[in-house]
This record gives C-alpha cells, structure tokens and sequence, in this order.
C-alpha cells in the first residue's frame, strides 16, 4: 500500500507537532511506502521508503488563506505522478481535505482523517465532507455526528515516554502544553496558591512547560506572570518554555503530579505521556473521565482550586502503582497500536477503491 500522508510539520524537535514525524515514520515501516506533504520540514528519521515534499509558504505569492492553499493542488498532481499512491492520509492538517480535495479526486485517492480536537467549525464541516473516513481519540474529539466516524485513542511512543527504574518523587506539579487561555494556566497557579496554603510544610513548585504560538498567547503570558507575582509565588513557578518530548519525559521521571484543566475538550496527548511514565494526573477534562474511571482520584468535576488542590494531596499520598498508570496508555493509547488500526483503516479504503 502505497500512502499520501498529508500533516502540518515533519520535526521530531518541534515543541507542538514532534509526534507528526514519528508517525510518518512508524507508518512507512507498515507500507510499501509514504509520501509526504508538509507545510514545514526540520529533522527527522528519514525511512528508505519515505518522501517529503515541502508545501511552499506562500503558493505562487499568494498566501494560503487568501486562496494560495487551493494552488497546491498543482504541486500535489506533479508529486502524485511521480510517486502515485493508493490512499491519502491527513494527519491533522484538516483544511487540506477540501484545499486538495481537485487532485486528490482526480487521482481517485479516498481520504482518511485524523482530527483530535473540541471545536467544530465550517471548515472541519467541509472537510468532513470530502474525506471517506473521520478517526479521532475520544467521542468528544470529533462533535459532528457522522457515520464516518471512528474512535481509535491515542498514539504515545512509549519508548520515549517510559517508567524509569526508580521513580524518585519530588513536590513538583508539571503542565506541559500550549500557554494559552484555553489551557487555564491561571487556575494552575491558584491550585499551587491553595496547595501551598494547605500544606505551608511542603515546598510545593509548579513547572509550566510549551510554548506561546500567538500574540494571544503572548498576551496571556503577561497576565500569567503578573498572577504569579500578585501571589508571591515567583519562587515556586517556572516558566520554561518548549521542550522536546524527551526533555518532558524526564520531567515527569520525577513530578508528583501532572495537572490539566485544559477547555479544549479533546484528549491531550501530555496527559497519556505522564501516564505512560508512572506518573500520576489530575484533571478536569471530560475527556478523560471514561479513560481514567478504573483508577478513581484523578478525575475531577469541579475546578475549585481548593477541590483540585486536595485532589492532588490525594493522589500523592496514595499514588496509584506506576505499572496501572502504565497500563492505561499500553495497547489502548500507545503508538504501534495506533499505526495498526490507521493502517487496517487504510487498507480498507484501499480495498473499495479497487472495489470500485
């Protein structure tokens, strides 16, 4: 099988989007080969029977959203001649389904959909549209009711994210992920304000890990630190900014507790990584309640600062056994398993295409 992978990066060094490379590269070791189509290139593992084409920035001058994006479509027939394919797979990037959908539909390529996400806007509704099939990680990943639907789970490298023979905890609180309002950063900072008030004999800190993409975000990070500071509690937060998936991992080799009350209504993917590495959580995320019910304290309703601050003491003074936090991710969340249902979903489409 012969695959188009369509994504919006290919960097295993990216602070957002390191995962898009090794799922390219995890795909082309299933396949007899993987053509690639990306905005953006930096380093990755390049399989012998990989190709990466770079979608300009600014196609013919005109950038994508002013209609550069529907230009691409000359660059993808010229790819597809040289490397045709079989089946197409977009990876996230899901304004493409319907940017390409002229030469994808002329090289008769039916279109597979990775979309992990709470909104839902006019666009995902169109792509939605021209795509066969639709695979996200939780029912509350994908929100329009469509037959094309499929809930797969996750795909966490569990190599990457690994127990470590001796977990050594300290009192730290880690986020990882985007500083952004959406992210409720400002409520992980009250928690660390009522957890440190709570229990003043504990030198609680809170580690704060991703970056800020937009000057929204820029702007909230001012609103961040002069939280922080209104709190006095300079001391106990650290702003550090992207990190590698390796360089998260090792922070939660030793964390007591990774926090996210994130709005966005979707699975983050940092919340199976802690897990992966013995680490315990707590969240709010409704996207988890089904995920984390065989191991109870670690999802919570409420985000009352004081209620998530106890919930965190409850958890760390009882923590769960870091093989269970394990088992929660292995052969439901983990990324060799996610290659297999993505490539049993695209020989299907592959085997109606022919059926055609």
């Amino acid at each position: 099988m012969r695959v188009l992978l369509i994504n919006f990066e290919m960097d295993r060094a990216s602070p957002v989007l390191a995962w898009q490379a090794r799922v390219a590269t995890a795909l082309a070791a299933q396949c007899e080969s993987v053509h690639v189509l990306t905005e953006k290139v930096g380093s990755y593992d390049a399989a012998p029977n990989m190709t990466v084409d770079v979608m300009p920035r600014w196609p013919f001058g005109i950038p994508k959203r002013f209609g550069g994006g529907v230009l691409v479509n000359w660059q993808l027939h010229r790819m597809l001649k040289k490397y045709p394919c079989d089946v197409c797979f977009i990876h996230m990037a899901h304004t493409w389904a319907y940017r390409l959908w002229p030469a994808l539909r002329l090289h008769g390529l039916p279109v597979l959909l990775w979309y992990a996400h709470g909104s839902v806007s006019w666009h995902l509704r169109l792509a939605t549209a021209c795509v066969e099939k639709i695979i996200t990680s939780t029912a509350e990943g994908f929100r329009i009711n469509s037959p094309k639907k499929t809930v797969i789970g996750q795909a966490i490298d569990t190599n990457i994210f690994d127990v470590p023979t001796n977990r050594t905890v300290r009192p730290e609180i880690v986020y990882v992920g985007r500083i952004s309002e959406r992210k409720r950063i400002i409520l992980l900072i009250d928690v660390l304000n009522a957890l440190r008030q709570i229990t003043p004999e504990i030198p609680w800190s809170l580690k704060l890990v991703g970056p800020s993409l937009t000057s929204a975000d820029a702007a909230y990070l001012v609103s961040v630190r002069k939280h922080i500071a209104a709190l006095h509690l300079e001391g106990c937060v650290q702003i550090m900014g992207s990190m590698t998936s390796a360089g998260t991992a090792e922070l939660y080799k030793t964390a007591a507790v990774h926090l996210n009350v994130s709005e966005t209504g979707s699975m983050d993917k940092t919340v199976m990584e802690a897990l992966a590495c013995g680490c315990p959580v707590v969240t709010t995320n409704p996207a988890f309640y089904e995920a984390l019910s065989s191991i109870p304290g670690m999802y919570s309703i409420s985000s009352d600062p004081i209620t998530l601050a106890e919930a965190i003491l409850s958890v760390t003074r009882n923590p769960p056994q870091e093989a269970d936090l394990r088992q929660l991710v292995s052969g439901k969340h983990d990324l060799n398993g996610w290659i297999a249902k993505i490539k049993a979903m695209l020989l299907d489409l592959q085997r109606g295409k022919a059926g055609m």
